[in-house]
């Protein structure tokens, strides 16, 4: 399985702001660009979908900007993952006309396979993924420093509260 582009660039932009949740300047569309290199018309249609969805807080005008619409806690990376996906499933069998359509063993095994990417995924928040030295690295970039790649550990997902 692949993500889409427009995924791979929710997911940074997203990252990126977690790590900016609690500084008091919002993000601008045209930072996001110049931070990641991404062309701005790109950023503009991701921002505005992820705006539509409640994941980001869009303000115009003086004093306005980008920021997360909630607590990077609150936001579950595989949630995150399927709304940018606009997807329910690997593969959709209503696009074209498929004569095993309603018993087909490969659409059952790759349905559950992908809930369970998503349950996966779901085990981190945005604050997890961007903690550590990927959290680090983005602090480089917000100052305007090209942070060198390094190899990153999965951090263990935060434990549920009961």
């Amino acid at each position: 399985m692949k993500l889409s582009q427009f995924t791979d660039f929710g997911l940074r932009i997203s990252m990126y702001m977690a790590q900016k949740h609690a500084a008091p300047s919002a993000t601008t569309i045209t930072e996001l660009s110049e931070k990641f290199g991404i062309s701005r018309n790109h950023l503009v249609k991701v921002v505005q979908f992820l705006s539509g969805k409640g994941v980001i807080a869009a303000q115009r005008g003086r004093g306005g900007g980008l920021r997360l619409g909630d607590h990077p806690a609150n936001i579950k990376i595989g949630q995150l993952v399927q709304l940018l996906e606009q997807s329910e499933g690997l593969i959709n069998c209503r696009t074209t006309h498929c004569f095993l359509d309603g018993s087909c063993l490969l659409r059952y095994v790759l349905d559950n396979a992908y809930q369970e990417l998503i349950s996966f995924l779901d085990k981190y928040s945005l604050q997890d993924v961007t903690g550590g030295r990927t959290g680090a690295m983005l602090q480089q970039l917000i100052q305007g420093h090209t942070p060198p790649p390094a190899a990153v550990r999965l951090p263990e997902p935060a434990k549920e509260q009961a």
